[in-house]
């Protein structure tokens, strides 16, 4: 005998079952079948399928679903006989996930192929029929589901339960010369007691507690063994179970998908018309003076793609982003290895010369290793669905669809999770979560990690949690969709894919990504990029005021200041260079030009990083430089000799090894996964060849090994090359136009307190001034006045898109006179005291003639009177100022310290009045940060604790990252081990710190003792 309707955790919180263990059950309890029916969804088809093969178990592939028959619900198990069963799976899957009602007749005439069993799971109509004794309405339907099918199935189920046989013994005798049936055991968990888990899981799902008495919970829906089972079925019923996995041969050989062909204005078939375009479009690049080997280059990769069949996806990628740019949508200079393709570069897809940069069209696309093509493309993050949707659009959403994901149950999660439904209070369980390192799972953190391990065993309900939370920790808690990726296809995908629809008009692939190239469906990411977002921004700010119009691809790579802006690290907002570790790198290398910032890019990782020290001095001093052989300068000298891209390492089996480009990827790829066997046989072909150029063996196996080594961490040219002309952009933008930069910058980070406060000291360093926000001045984003930027509204905490434009609104009817008549009229419309009073604290009204301890004094005697004189009338509400006189306003004194503390609290940092400046007068030996970072040796430095990390050392103890900051300047200080042990429970966030210490780098301080300041 064989189960038949076994959920999994993909029935996303409906079993907490996963693949792996629902086939080790199979193999440890003698079924030679796996099958799996997930309810409505086909998530977890493709890693069953899979998984079943790896394991030699025979896959059968199931779905449990409802339909309408005379508007009653009746609940189906339909098992695939085959691939057009399997298809039929997919469209009926397809049909729920998108919420459609999905009558019987729908399900019969789409299911001829498929096994079909009711799904006695005692809660459809079937259920009540049999309940209720109701013969005529049980022989009816059972006649009409017999006509229907030719393989239909009564499910005899729930034979633990004394109630349920008797009513199967009822049914059984009613329908035995009718249909077959068959012993149908529900399975969600593997054990007895992993029913506790499932509990759980329903109590997520609904957001309740366990102790919910309406819970619905699944008992002895466990794996039973073969023993078990037969003690509780008919013989014949069990065999029936034999006889339909029999039934069941899905194969899986579908007709691999293929992309669309593109259509184009004048018929030409798409071969000729990517011809075409690479003509036109390398002219265009050389401004006419086309050279032979471009055009050799372009022969070259039109007949390796049109061979290999990818015409039409290049032809794709063009269109969409013809598009974009059409509707003046900026698009990326490249993205990875594609930006070596010098078709893509007539083509528009990339923006760096692969001739002039030496980039190879082989690292993209390999005639010897036939793999998908993978052009990836940036899009300023708020209009890439726009491209997306024309997508779409043109080849219709079942047949350009998102590609789904999910959203795990990972430590943290499931914690909070878990918690909730055990009623333990926020607080409690955040204590816990504090004290879990980054990436940690719960077993890690119970064995490594000793602050968690004590917390558990010192408390009873953190035991009980962790209990029940290591079993759910990993499952899939709910579906979402790819960040970026969408896939195409010739004909419509459910045919080898089912679908779920995101919205209306928007679909996405039921299998993950790593699933659908095997089924030839085609990945391309459309990515968002928030710089580009910015970059577009900054463009068309400059336009807006300074009335120049910028061609951010044709700006010079040569320019002084950029290269300046880079050499002193000022590279706060410039993207990929904002990390302290890399602006130590520019501080110490000193770029000055462009092919730098590539080097840059590629060098800090963690495998290349070793060879910086030696990159900077060979930079500094070129008789440094040598090759182990004449051979290599070409290809090694742009970056001093050194290997450090993937593609030197393909140069370099060219020009020693005699390698085509095509094998050269292979042993790059060979070396990069550590092939030993092809890595064998790559070097007697090198050697070889470098024997047949006169090399030596010993010299040909010091450079062979050299490859070895670099091709661990090497990074891919084409990918540092288009991203560094970004990274060039973006530092371009803040060397010569720094005001419209930061106003910007400040722009993209509105809602990121830490990032505003970071950009806004910046600005304060270059004595751009920031102007706090007003209901007299300020709008949606930063704006530009004569004496700075002005900040909007919404940068203050609880002011969202529901109040800031009300305020702007009424201002632009009629300006606001003053505080009281603001109170007024904003009363009229509806804003919240709360609101007034965060205006007041962030110095949004400061515009009026009162100071902030002023109006927050008389803010209620104001709102009493604007009670009085707001008159709602059927037109509306009416201000009726002649009924009462306005309040007399009782003057206060200011409060700076209290001014400070509230402005911190609605903006997530002091803007106007730090309290250090205060605090600075008890600890006259204090240095200001500012003359800190220009000095050397030992300080004394006074701060607030901006935020702190932790890090492990190479032995193991634990160490400190703290960032410290006062009005006009941050600082980072490190703490060792000796001292963080002491000082471990003080470093808080917000503390204000006392700080001595040495300092020997630019921008950071060796903390050799602590005084914490108490708050007052």
């Amino acid at each position: 005998m064989n189960h038949l309707h076994v959920r999994s955790c993909y029935s996303l919180l409906e079993s907490g079952f996963k693949l792996e263990d629902i086939i080790d059950h199979c193999l440890q309890k003698g079924f030679y079948h796996a099958c799996l029916t997930e309810h409505n969804s086909l998530f977890s088809v493709m890693k069953f399928w899979h998984l079943c093969k790896e394991k030699g178990v025979h896959p059968i592939i199931g779905l449990e679903t409802e339909a309408i028959l005379k508007e009653k619900e009746f609940h189906f198990i339909l098992l695939a006989k085959n691939d057009t069963g399997l298809k039929e799976l997919y469209k009926i899957s397809t049909l729920k996930m998108s919420s459609e009602t999905l009558s019987f007749e729908q399900l019969s005439l789409s299911t001829q192929n498929c096994v079909v069993l009711t799904a006695s799971d005692y809660e459809d109509e079937l259920a009540s029929y049999i309940i209720k004794e109701k013969d005529e309405e049980i022989l009816s339907f059972v006649n009409l589901c017999k006509e229907a099918w030719k393989d239909f199935y009564v499910s005899i189920a729930m034979n633990d339960s004394s109630f349920h046989r008797q009513r199967n013994r009822y049914l059984k005798d009613l329908i035995s010369n009718l249909v077959k049936t068959v012993a149908l055991s529900r399975i969600y968990y593997g054990e007895k007691e992993d029913v506790e888990n499932l509990k759980v899981l329903r109590a997520i799902a609904r957001q309740t507690t366990l102790n919910d008495a309406t819970l619905d919970v699944s008992y002895n829906r466990y794996f039973r063994t073969i023993g078990e089972m037969e003690e509780l079925y008919d013989e014949q019923d069990l065999k029936a179970t034999d006889e339909i996995c029999e039934m069941c041969n899905v194969q899986m050989a579908f007709k691999r998908n293929t992309l669309p062909v593109f259509k184009n204005q004048y018929n030409a078939d798409s071969n000729t018309f990517l011809n075409s375009l690479c003509k036109a479009g390398l002219k265009k690049r050389l401004n006419g003076h086309v050279k032979e080997n471009y055009v050799k280059r372009l022969q070259y990769e039109l007949h390796v793609i049109q061979s290999m069949g990818f015409t039409d996806y290049f032809l794709i990628v063009w269109d969409f982003i013809r598009y974009a740019r059409s509707k003046e949508i900026m698009v990326g200079p490249g993205r990875g290895s594609v930006a070596g393709s010098l078709v893509a570069y007539c083509l528009g897809i990339t923006h760096i010369d692969p001739i002039e940069n030496d980039l190879l069209f082989e690292r993209f696309l390999n005639p010897d290793r036939i793999s998908m093509p993978d052009i990836d493309t940036d899009f300023p993050d708020n209009r890439r669905e726009e491209v997306i949707q024309y997508v779409i659009n043109r080849y219709g959403n079942q047949k350009a669809s998102h590609i789904v994901t999910f959203n795990t149950m990972k430590t943290k999660q499931v914690l909070r999770d878990v918690s909730r439904c055990m009623s333990m209070p926020v607080r409690k369980v955040d204590e816990l979560i504090r004290v879990l390192e980054e990436k940690e799972t719960l077993l890690e953190a119970y064995h490594k990690n000793t602050n968690f391990r004590k917390k558990i065993e010192q408390d009873v309900k953190y035991q009980e949690l962790f209990k029940r939370a290591l079993p759910l920790e990993g499952l899939p808690r709910h579906a979402s969709i790819h960040a970026a990726g969408i896939i195409l296809s010739q004909q419509d995908i459910v045919e080898v894919c089912p679908l779920m629809k995101v919205d209306e008009n928007t679909y996405a692939s039921q299998f993950t990504m790593e699933y659908l190239e095997e089924l030839g469906l085609i990945k391309m990411d459309f990515l968002g990029l928030k710089n580009l977002s910015t970059i577009d921004q900054i463009l068309k700010t400059i336009e807006s005021y300074l009335h120049v119009s910028l061609d951010i691809l044709k700006i010079p790579l040569n320019d002084a200041k950029t290269y300046q802006l880079l050499s002193n690290a000022d590279t706060v907002g410039v993207f990929q260079l904002e990390s302290e570790g890399i602006k130590q790198l520019l501080y110490k290398m000193k770029p000055n030009q462009f092919e730098d910032i590539c080097a840059i890019l590629a060098l800090y990782r963690p495998g290349p990083m070793h060879n910086i020290d030696e990159y900077i001095e060979r930079k500094k001093d070129p008789s440094k430089v040598t090759y182990l052989h004449p051979l290599l300068e070409p290809v090694l000298k742009d970056t001093y000799g050194i290997m450090i891209y993937q593609e030197q390492i393909m140069k370099t089996a060219q020009v020693i090894g005699g390698f085509s480009l095509s094998q050269a990827d292979n042993l790059r790829k060979a070396m990069s996964k550590k092939n030993m066997e092809m890595m064998e046989s790559f070097k007697v072909q090198f050697l070889q060849g470098a024997y047949q150029k006169g090399i030596s063996q010993k010299v040909a196996l010091e450079i062979f090994v050299t490859m070895e080594r670099f091709a661990q961490y090497g990074f891919n040219k084409s990918h540092s090359y288009a991203y560094g002309l970004i990274v060039y952009q973006m530092a371009y933008l803040k060397a010569n136009y720094p005001f419209y930069f930061y106003k910007c910058l400040l722009d993209s980070v509105i809602g990121s307190e830490k990032k505003t406060m970071e950009y806004i000291y910046e600005c304060q360093k270059r004595n751009i001034q920031i102007l706090k926000p007003s209901v007299l001045y300020s709008y949606e984003t930063y704006s530009i006045e004569e004496k700075g930027l002005r900040m909007p509204l919404q940068v203050l905490k609880g002011i969202g898109k529901s109040v800031y434009p009300l305020i702007i609104e009424q201002r632009e009817k009629q300006e606001y006179q003053n505080f009281i008549e603001f109170v007024v009229r904003t009363k009229s419309i509806s804003i919240e005291d709360s609101v007034l009073k965060i205006f007041i604290d962030g110095g949004a009204l400061d515009c009026f003639e009162y100071n902030r301890e002023t109006m927050r004094a008389n803010l209620q005697k104001v709102l009493d009177y604007a009670h009085l004189v707001c008159t709602q009338t059927s037109e509306g509400t009416l201000l009726c100022y002649d009924i009462v006189s306005p309040p007399s306003i009782v003057r206060y004194s200011d409060n700076p310290m209290a001014d400070a503390q509230k402005e911190f609290d609605v903006f997530g940092f002091y803007l106007t009045m730090h309290p250090i400046k205060e605090l600075r007068k008890q600890f006259p030996k204090s240095t200001p940060i500012q003359q800190v970072l220009s000095i050397n040796g030992y300080v004394n430095v006074l701060g607030k604790v901006n935020g702190f990390r932790t890090h492990k050392t190479k032995n193991g103890q634990w160490m400190c990252f703290m960032t410290i900051e006062d009005e006009k300047g941050r600082l980072d200080v490190v703490v060792m081990p000796d001292l963080y042990k002491l000082e471990k429970e003080n470093i808080q966030k917000n503390r204000f710190v006392y700080v001595n210490g040495k300092k020997d780098r630019p921008n950071s301080i060796l903390a050799k003792s602590f005084k914490w300041i108490l708050e007052k």
